[in-house]
């Protein structure tokens, strides 16, 4: 199922489903044929498997003509790739947040009993976390997102020549878009220096690590409505949003490929999911080792009951 990944979009639902969550590189999949490229946003798609994922990524990377930035093409599939032994690896894990936002035990759970996994396999394993990680960061990535939102809305009011009613945008889209209108084109400029800034110090991590384990969210999966940015207070949500999922939102900003997966079911019979992250570019190491920790957790596949009466024939 396609999804797209500006802040963890792919990554979330994925952990809340019991499903694969790949973001690629920065540039890997093109934005075309609308942009030329996007600072935070990186299309995919969700699957059930970490070689489904791989395969996607086969099929969806590469340059198109008129890109205006790319990553280079993998020295291999990543279908191949992702059946390759990695080899020994130092892996960092760390339950730390730029939010400071509290973890559940049950997502913190996930993370040991990944850890654990990831050293029984041969990896050494450590606890780090960058250094980066600053509460102020989710106001410089919300002055980074919400003029994207607001872009999207004035290139959708373009093609349709004609103005935005407020049925058609949601609330939380436009809440994002007041507070943009209210940004200058230097604040912009300035608010995507500094976090290159904070991208160049977290990229700076992986010098000595080749990757990074986190949860993939601070809470277990939400109920269906509990945080829509459809509400009075959109706003209220999007901050909600934060603490529910503190750890996805850097490695847009950084533009590094980082993937979710589950690694156990949860007591309250939800999945519980974790996050792993690489070097720029890493992709092949990334499948890799997900693949690795997928087929030792081994988490058996549950399915709803059908509805009564459903009748799959079309």
């Amino acid at each position: 199922a396609h999804a797209n990944d500006g802040g963890g979009s792919t990554r979330i639902p994925a952990a809340c489903c019991g499903l694969v969550g790949l973001k690629g590189s920065r540039g890997r999949v093109s934005r075309g044929p609308d942009m030329g490229d996007a600072f935070l946003v990186v299309d995919g798609a969700l699957t059930r498997t970490v070689a489904e994922a791989a395969v996607m990524l086969d099929v969806l990377g590469g340059y198109e003509a008129g890109d205006a930035t790319w990553a280079p093409p993998p020295a291999e599939p990543f279908s191949a790739a992702v059946r390759r032994d990695p080899g020994r690896l130092r892996i960092a894990v760390t339950l730390d947040n730029a939010l400071d936002a509290p973890v559940d035990p049950e997502c913190a759970r996930g993370v040991r009993d990944a850890a654990e996994r990831l050293a029984g396999l041969g990896h050494e394993v450590v606890e780090a976390a960058p250094t980066a990680l600053s509460p102020d960061l989710l106001r410089q990535f919300t002055a980074l997102f919400g003029p994207a939102i607001s872009m999207g809305i004035a290139w959708g009011e373009r093609l349709a020549g004609r103005a935005a009613t407020d049925e058609e945008i949601e609330p939380l889209s436009r809440a994002l878009k007041g507070i943009s209108d209210g940004i200058s084109s230097v604040e912009y400029l300035l608010t995507l220096t500094r976090l290159q800034a904070v991208a160049r110090e977290v990229v700076a991590f992986f010098a000595e690590h080749d990757l990074l384990l986190t949860p993939a969210l601070a809470e277990r999966p939400l109920w269906i409505g509990e945080c829509t940015g459809t509400g009075a207070d959109p706003m209220a949500d999007f901050a909600r949003s934060g603490r529910f999922t503190p750890y996805t939102a850097l490695f847009n900003v950084t533009g590094q490929p980082a993937i979710t997966l589950p690694v156990r079911w949860g007591e309250d019979g939800l999945p519980t999911s974790v996050q792993l992250v690489a070097r720029p570019l890493g992709e092949d190491t990334l499948l890799q080792v997900a693949a690795q920790l997928e087929a030792a957790a081994a988490v058996p596949v549950r399915r709803a009951a059908e509805p009564s009466g459903y009748d799959p024939s079309p």
